[in-house]
């Protein structure tokens, strides 16, 4: 009997041990949102077929605790790339990160920009085809 007990009492550890209770909620951006975060874009040729997209936004609100920007590539809740951008902080309360695509993947990809708080946190959702006018990047 009391092995049967421990045995339980070690496996409800393991059990317990294993378990994540921390929740992201992912908040889609829009563009007037972006603006209100202080999120902006801005778009260069990056060659013959390719398009340089730069996303600068301020150290304020709600993305002053920010930990990391990461780039997703597919379409669906699991794309098969993701990658978190190196940003640029060289202007004092500010972060960039950038990245090159073709132009004809950019509805493909989207940015997440990771706000942690206690137990979880806000995911800002932007997708990058929405920031980006493809007609004005020669």
């Amino acid at each position: 009997m009391k092995r049967a007990l421990s045995l339980a009492v070690v496996v409800l550890l393991v059990v317990i041990q294993g378990t994540c209770f921390a929740l992201w909620g992912i908040h889609p951006v829009s563009k007037e949102q972006a603006r209100e975060l202080g999120i902006e874009f801005r778009s260069t040729a990056g060659g013959p077929s390719q398009v340089r997209v730069e996303m600068e936004f301020k150290l304020e609100g709600p993305l002053t605790k920010f930990s990391r920007v990461e780039l997703r590539f597919g379409l669906g809740d699991n794309p098969p790339v993701t990658a978190p951008l190196q940003e640029d902080r060289s202007k004092p309360g500010r972060v960039m990160v950038w990245f090159n695509a073709d132009r004809t993947q950019l509805d493909k990809i989207q940015l997440w920009i990771f706000v942690p708080q206690s137990l979880g946190g806000t995911v800002y959702h932007l997708q990058a085809k929405d920031f980006v006018d493809l007609n004005k990047v020669p």
